[in-house]
């Protein structure tokens, strides 16, 4: 019983610990960038995806894998970057939250047409 509470007390402590360097981290970033984004949950998903498609489509390494998903979210962050983020630097933080938001919606709405 007593295991079992220290337990989850440190699973809870080190969970909030993580919570906190996303958070201190993507505010850190957002806040040096002056930019708004609230997509890059959809760029870790991208990762994610790769990871994925490759270890049970192609069999992959686990391990094998990171460097791909790395890359791959990191391609299409450039991509857009070029292409959407880049004129929006010098515009308001709602039209930069309305554009991201947009890209996740997209993103979401695609996912479930699968």
């Amino acid at each position: 019983m007593l295991s079992s509470l220290a337990t989850v007390l440190f699973d809870g402590l080190a969970y909030g610990m993580l919570l906190f360097l996303l958070s201190v981290g993507l505010s850190v970033t957002l806040g040096m960038m002056n930019f708004v984004n609230l997509a890059h949950c959809s760029f870790a998903m991208v990762g994610g995806y790769a990871t994925v498609t490759l270890v049970n489509s192609f069999g992959w390494p686990f391990l094998a894998t990171l460097p791909m998903a790395f890359l791959a979210g990191g391609f299409i962050s450039i991509l857009l970057e070029r292409t959407l983020y880049r004129h929006l630097y010098r515009s308001s933080d709602l039209d930069q939250c309305l554009l991201t938001i947009g890209i996740v919606s997209r993103h979401w709405s695609r996912s479930e047409e699968r």
